[in-house]
């Protein structure tokens, strides 16, 4: 019987990479413990199948201070070290993954690493350019050196690294990490959740555009652009709406709130919390397009938008922000793209999207096409193969 453990920064089962290859394993007959926090009215233990989650501390939702996080990070990390030495007397894990960030939440396993046991770090983001674009303040910036240091002695210390984008892959290459040690496991959609529509009419949408987000929403994510671009939406295509599902920095909520107000939008623009992947399954086959509104920044140049394929593998057409990353997965065939400084861009594009339905099919036609070459079965046999390279190719079911 092979356990594993993994350790994460955040809330299981809502974090969808976390939950993809823990059910990956799980599938392999891989028995995989989850330290993690806890949301409101989750249990502190519960199992899932193989999957069991152990949520140490409550989710803090505002996180925005760097000296709040760093509090919280560290809280975290007491509580995980404490209940990893805790399992592993009696699970005796073979490997322990460490989801980022923060990247020092891999020495909760310095003990283990020590003994033998293998450790590996998975880059969900880069903490250097991600701490760049959220905490952008001249007397912040002198934190940068002792992050980069961060960055470079976790990476070191851990026996393999995953990372989730071809722009993390490249920077953590420049910063003298052996490509050897880099697994790339991109965030594409779980085909266990998504399933492609092939239900849904392209006609000329002329009245009441449904138009969706969900996921992360801070300043960087764009949505203040797709709210303005709404405004001018609304002119051509009246009571168009914009419907909102995510975790939210309380600040900047609070400044979409007010450009709601001041758009007089209050009817068109929702703001709901995040809901499970399940539900936003069906969310996406009761929409009309999916925005995808990043800012262009040192983080957004390089990160991927784990929406776009979950929109791409359901058929649901995208309008997305001209940014990198996105375009070495989907070209202008696939994705109708706009300036990401351009909200009036934005609101041309969508109108021209509601008015064209052939082009809506085309670009979705293409879009679930090129989707084959990075889907979740794809990716989640390359993360596997890592794996049993710790655990052995013969697991115990």
């Amino acid at each position: 019987m092979v356990h594993i453990v993994m350790v994460v920064l955040s809330s299981y089962p809502s974090d969808p990479r976390v939950r993809r290859e823990a059910e990956a394993l799980e599938k392999l007959g891989i028995y995989v413990d989850i330290i993690c926090v806890r949301l409101p009215d989750e249990k502190k233990v519960e199992k899932i199948k193989n999957i069991e989650i152990h949520r140490v501390i409550k989710y803090a939702s505002n996180k925005e201070n760097i000296f709040r996080y760093l509090f919280y990070s560290f809280h975290f990390m007491v509580a995980a070290f404490f209940k990893l030495q805790y399992l592993n007397l009696i699970n005796r894990y073979k490997l322990i993954q460490i989801h980022n960030m923060p990247d020092y939440l891999v020495f909760i396993a310095i003990i283990q690493r020590i003994l033998g046991t293998p450790v590996i770090l998975d880059l969900h983001d880069l903490s250097v350019e991600l701490f760049e674009a959220k905490w952008n303040h001249r007397l912040l910036k002198l934190f940068i050196p002792v992050i980069r240091f961060a960055e470079k002695i976790s990476c070191g210390f851990s026996n393999d690294i995953i990372t989730t984008s071809y722009g993390f892959k490249n920077c953590i290459l420049k910063r003298g990490i052996p490509p050897e040690k880099i697994t790339l496991v991109l965030n594409t959609a779980d085909n266990n959740i998504f399933e492609y529509n092939n239900t849904r009419k392209f006609v000329k949408i002329e009245k009441s555009a449904k138009l969706l987000y969900h996921g992360s929403v801070a300043k960087r994510f764009g949505l203040s652009n797709a709210i303005k671009a709404v405004a001018i939406v609304q002119k051509t295509i009246p009571e168009t709406t914009l419907t909102i599902y995510g975790f939210y920095e309380p600040s900047h909520l609070n400044e979409l709130k007010r450009l709601v107000d001041q758009l007089e939008l209050k009817r068109y623009v929702k703001f709901n919390n995040y809901v499970s992947l399940e539900k936003i399954n069906e969310i996406i086959d009761e929409s009309d397009i999916g925005v995808v509104p990043y800012f262009k920044d040192s983080f957004m140049n390089l990160a991927l938008s784990t929406k776009s394929f979950e929109y791409a593998l359901k058929g649901l057409p995208i309008v997305a922000s001209r940014l990198p990353p996105m375009k070495s997965i989907f070209d202008e065939d696939c994705v109708y793209y706009y300036d990401p400084d351009n909200h009036e861009e934005l609101a041309e594009k969508i109108i021209e999207f509601c008015h064209n339905p052939e082009l809506r099919k085309k670009c979705v036609e293409k879009s679930i096409e090129v989707y084959q070459a990075y889907s979740w079965p794809i990716m989640a046999e390359r993360y596997c193969n890592l794996i049993t390279k710790y655990t052995g190719d013969t697991i115990s079911k």
